[in-house]
């Protein structure tokens, strides 16, 4: 029997970051720096095979399971860069602690590159499982976060399960290579409730409404840099899922089913989020709220495809959805690392009165991110992030656009709140912790904001 050749280049990043894990686990007292390390070279080895051809492995027929081409490899860095980040702000751990990181970090770098429906579900556990316990910290209220996100992220990837499955039995094949052509001609009813099912449960690691209810209740109770985690990385994961899904597996034989799914999730997401981020009195609640109204954003290119106009470039609507997706992280990431840098728990939104004036590195770096959440310059990673789908949505489906529109104008109302107490309020106190991490996190987001279109090129889906 001949052996499948497997391009072990592809896999240089994977292997890395699961090496991590597994040193990260014994080193000790070295952990720490041993992850570091690891996970810095995990992404300078993504983005050496950016810069490079693209590489395919596992092949079945003319079919592959795995791909490093620019845009996976460009993701799998950004995974590793963001898990580093948490780490940077994660004070001393223990080795149990990096090594479930680190096998996070690895189900999203499989995640960036994955091409057919076991790789991606496979991953996408790799990504979340290790989130049971970093969320769970000890005492009733950490118990409880984590009994609550184990029972949602179960249920959800049991429902994606039975998606992929119906799927499967209407296309005879798992690979998006082949499923796409498969499904324009399965059986209509089948190929509706496989789609329905999948993007469901996909959507819960998006916090997409109507799973998004343990998204708030998990940020809050959760250490602040595992929330860190949670809406960054962990988002990114799922956004990358459905975006994976839709553009690979379901464009060409179910845009029509997967657009109108996804079109209820979008609108769904926006309303919920911004209706519970505007009665918010806490940081970690608001922009917890508010990131549910972000993953409508997210998805509403996708949900683009429901229109016949949007169905033409279903390209152009992946690009829109991952573009938003990375900059809206990006910004998650800053305010979440800088407001671990001056707090142990969010606390309310009037204990940070005057944060600018007490630490003023992390209060500058939060005061970007929240600003460029709202979309509003000078942190032009938030405008340029809502110009990349207004443009799109603008030409394939107006009414989604009116919707994105709608709801970034009741965000103002809680972004610039939160802005006004930190630049002006009074009364915080605060001895800044992690200042390298979060000025370099404010780095990321300055060189985001200047050279936007580095992400919109690595980003395209038409490449």
């Amino acid at each position: 029997m001949e052996s499948q050749s497997i391009d072990h280049a592809a896999l240089l990043p994977l292997y890395l970051a699961a090496a991590t894990a597994a040193v990260a686990l014994f080193a000790g007292r070295a952990a720490k720096a041993a992850t570091m390390i690891g996970l810095a070279a995990s992404g300078a080895a993504a983005i050496w095979l950016a810069a490079g051809p693209t590489r395919r492995t596992f092949a079945v027929d003319d079919w592959f399971s795995f791909t490093a081409d620019e845009t996976a490899m460009g993701l799998a860095a950004l995974f590793a860069a963001l898990t580093l980040l948490v780490a940077a702000i994660s004070g001393r751990t223990e080795s149990e602690y990096l090594f479930l990181l680190a096998v996070s970090a690895a189900g999203g770098i499989t995640l960036a590159s994955s091409r057919d429906l076991i790789t991606l579900i496979v991953a996408v556990e790799t990504l979340t499982v290790p989130l049971y316990v970093l969320v769970a910290r000890p005492g009733r209220d950490g118990a409880e976060a984590g009994v609550t996100f184990l029972i949602a992220s179960i249920t959800a990837s049991a429902t994606a399960l039975m998606g992929a499955a119906l799927l499967y039995s209407a296309a005879g094949t798992v690979h998006f290579a082949g499923l796409a052509p498969a499904l324009a001609e399965a059986h209509t009813g089948l190929v509706a409730a496989g789609t329905a099912l999948l993007l469901g449960g996909l959507a819960f690691k998006l916090a997409a409404a109507p799973l998004h209810s343990w998204a708030p209740l998990v940020l809050e109770r959760a250490p602040l840099p595992i929330a860190t985690y949670l809406a960054s990385a962990s988002k990114l994961g799922g956004a990358i899922a459905v975006i994976w899904v839709v553009h690979f597996g379901l464009a060409a034989g179910a845009g029509a089913e997967a657009g109108l799914v996804l079109a209820v999730l979008a609108v769904a997401s926006i309303a919920v989020g911004n209706i519970g981020a505007l009665v918010q009195r806490r940081t970690v609640g608001l922009l917890a709220w508010s990131g549910i109204a972000h993953a409508g954003y997210v998805l509403a290119p996708l949900a683009a495809l429901s229109t016949a106009s949007g169905r033409e470039n279903p390209a152009a609507a992946a690009s829109a959805a991952l573009a938003y997706a990375v900059f809206f992280v990006l910004l998650e990431a800053g305010a979440f690392a800088s407001l671990t840098a001056v707090r142990d728990d969010g606390g309310r939104i009037d204990e940070l009165g005057g944060l600018w004036r007490a630490a003023p590195g992390p209060a500058t770096v939060l005061l970007i991110s929240v600003i460029g959440l709202a979309g509003l310059p000078p942190a032009l990673a938030g405008t340029f992030a809502k110009v990349a789908i207004l443009e799109w949505l603008a030409s394939a489906a107006l009414w989604m656009a009116i919707v994105v529109v709608a709801g970034a104008v009741v965000g103002l109302a809680y972004y610039l709140r939160l802005a006004r107490t930190v630049l002006l309020g009074e009364g915080a106190r605060a001895r800044p912790r992690f200042t390298v991490a979060v000025l370099a996190a404010g780095l990321v987001l300055a060189a985001a904001s200047l050279a936007p279109g580095l992400v919109l090129e690595f980003t395209s889906m038409s490449q």
